[in-house]
């Protein structure tokens, strides 16, 4: 066996290799540099990325927020408008309950001045006759007043019903319309 084939020959070098070999190594000692630059611009754009979702996620939970005020407020709004419909309701109510009482009260009293004035006929009547005519006659004015003025107050309280409803009829459409209105995030 010869010497030769044992050792190995070294290629001879070339222009270019000889110029390889420091860009090579250039390069190797720039890879670290590389390496850290493209850290720093990946680290940098999750930094950035990161901030990003951070303010869309401040703004939604500010633009939600917002919306629940909103509606609160809105709610609040609607309960306070709702409570003084009430009151405003039984203002006419009371009012009307005021007048009806007015009235019976007055009907009452016209009843009982006529029925009076009815008894001192009777007594002074002077024949079964005159006391049956005068007895019928005070039933059918009694009768035709119980009659009036029962219809005058179905009407007053029906007047009474009407006006007091009013508001509460109003807020409940205020109510309806603000429940079927689509709401704005």
């Amino acid at each position: 066996m010869s010497t030769q084939s044992k050792t190995t020959k070294a290629a001879p070098k070339t222009a270019a290799t000889a110029t390889a070999a420091p860009k090579t190594a250039a390069t190797a000692a720039a890879a670290p540099k590389t390496a850290a630059t493209a850290a720093t611009a990946a680290s940098e754009t999750v930094e950035k990325t990161v901030e990003q979702a951070v303010e869309a996620a401040r703004e939604q939970v500010e633009k939600a927020g917002a919306a629940a005020t909103k509606g609160y407020g809105d709610f609040a709004a609607l309960q306070k408008d709702a409570f003084d419909a009430l009151v405003r309701s039984s203002e006419i109510l009371a009012r009307g309950a005021e007048a009806l009482g007015k009235e019976y009260f007055a009907f009452a009293q016209d009843t009982a001045t006529a029925n009076s004035e009815a008894a001192k006929a009777l007594l002074a009547a002077r024949s079964l006759q005159e006391v049956a005519d005068l007895q019928s006659k005070i039933v059918r004015t009694n009768i035709d007043k119980s009659v009036d003025e029962s219809g005058k107050l179905s009407e007053m309280s029906l007047k009474i019903a009407s006006e007091a409803f009013e508001p509460l009829q109003k807020q409940i459409s205020v109510a309806v319309e603000a429940a079927i209105k689509p709401r704005s995030v």
